[in-house]
C-alpha cells in the first residue's frame, strides 16, 4: 500500500466517523428539543463552550453529516486498489442518501436524518467488517475511526465541565446532552453527572468512550507493527497515554478539577495523533472533526 493510499483509507475512516458523529449530535439534539427548553439550552451551551463546529449550529447538522459521507466515498473512490468495489458503491450510496435526507421536506425532520446517517455508516462498516482482511489496511482504518472518536468525545466531555464549572445548576441537563449524545444502553452512564464523566471517559466497555478509543489505538498500532516495519514511537506513546488515563492521579484530579483532566488527556490524544503521522495522515482533532 502506498502512502498516498494509506492517507485515503485514513481519509475515508476518519470522514465516516465525522459523519456519524455529526448525525449522534443531531438526533440527540432533536430528541431534547422535544423534552423541553432546559435540554435543548443544554446543546446551545455546549457549543459556545466547545471548539467550532463541536456541536453544529441548528439546521446544519443533516447538510454537514452528507459534506462527510461524500468525501469519505470520495477517499474510499481514490483507494480502490485496497478496498471492496461493494464498499466503494455503498459509499456512494450513503452520500446520495443523505444528501436526499438532508434537503427539501426531508431537512424538516432531523431526527429522521440523523437516524439515516447513522444506518448508512452501520451498513458501510458492516460491509467492511464482513469483507476486509485484517492487514495494514484494516488497521490504518481503525487508527482513523479511533484518534478522531477519542479526541471529539474529550473535547465534548471538556466542554460538558466546562459548562457545569460556570453554572452547577445545569448539570443534569448537560452530562444528560452527553450521554444522548453517547446513546448508551439504558442504565450504562448511572443517574449522576460524575457516572457519565467516568463512563465516557473511562469505561473500555463503551464503544463512545476514550478508553475504549484509545485501547482500539494501540491495538492497531501493534498490529501494524507486526504486518510491516514501523516506528515504535507511536505504540509507546499509545500504551503510555492509556496508561495514563487509567491511573489513580488522573482519578484524582478528575474530583478536584475536571477540566484540567479532560484537557491534559485531549492534550495527550492530539500529541499521540501527530505520531501516527508517518504511518497514516494525522486524523481530525475536535474542530475538525465536527467541521
Amino acid at each position: 500500500m502506498t502512502a498516498d493510499t494509506r492517507m485515503r483509507v485514513h481519509e475515508m475512516a476518519a470522514a465516516l466517523e465525522r459523519a456519524d458523529a455529526s448525525a449522534r449530535v443531531l438526533g440527540a439534539r432533536a430528541l431534547a428539543a422535544r423534552d423541553g427548553a432546559g435540554p435543548a439550552a443544554a446543546f446551545s451551551a455546549l457549543a459556545a463552550a466547545g471548539p467550532d463546529g463541536l456541536v453544529p449550529p441548528v439546521g446544519t447538522g443533516g447538510a454537514l453529516a452528507a459534506r462527510h459521507l461524500e468525501h469519505a466515498a470520495l477517499a474510499a473512490a481514490a483507494a480502490a486498489e485496497v478496498l471492496p468495489a461493494d464498499v466503494i458503491e455503498a459509499l456512494g450510496h450513503a452520500a446520495g442518501e443523505a444528501r436526499s435526507q438532508s434537503s427539501g421536506g426531508n431537512a424538516l425532520d432531523p431526527r429522521g436524518a440523523a437516524l439515516a446517517v447513522r444506518r448508512e455508516v452501520a451498513a458501510v462498516r458492516g460491509l467492511l467488517e464482513g469483507s476486509m482482511p485484517r492487514d495494514a489496511t484494516w488497521h490504518v482504518m481503525r487508527l482513523g475511526t479511533f484518534l478522531p472518536r477519542g479526541a471529539w468525545m474529550s473535547a465534548l466531555l471538556l466542554a460538558c465541565a466546562r459548562v457545569t464549572g460556570d453554572n452547577p445548576a445545569a448539570a443534569g441537563a448537560t452530562w444528560g446532552a452527553a450521554a444522548r449524545v453517547a446513546a448508551a444502553p439504558a442504565g450504562a452512564l448511572g443517574d449522576h453527572a460524575d457516572d457519565v464523566l467516568d463512563g465516557l471517559l473511562l469505561d473500555e466497555r463503551l464503544p463512545m468512550s476514550v478508553a475504549h478509543a484509545l485501547d482500539q489505538v494501540t491495538s492497531a498500532l501493534f498490529a501494524l507493527s507486526r504486518h510491516e516495519s514501523t516506528e515504535s514511537g507511536p505504540l509507546a506513546l499509545a500504551r503510555a497515554t492509556a496508561t495514563r488515563l487509567a491511573s489513580p492521579a488522573t482519578g484524582a484530579l478528575l474530583r478536584s478539577d475536571p477540566c484540567a483532566a479532560i484537557a491534559e488527556m485531549l492534550d495527550a490524544i492530539g500529541a499521540l495523533a501527530g505520531s501516527v503521522v508517518p504511518t497514516a495522515t494525522r486524523p481530525a482533532g475536535p474542530r475538525a472533526i465536527a467541521a
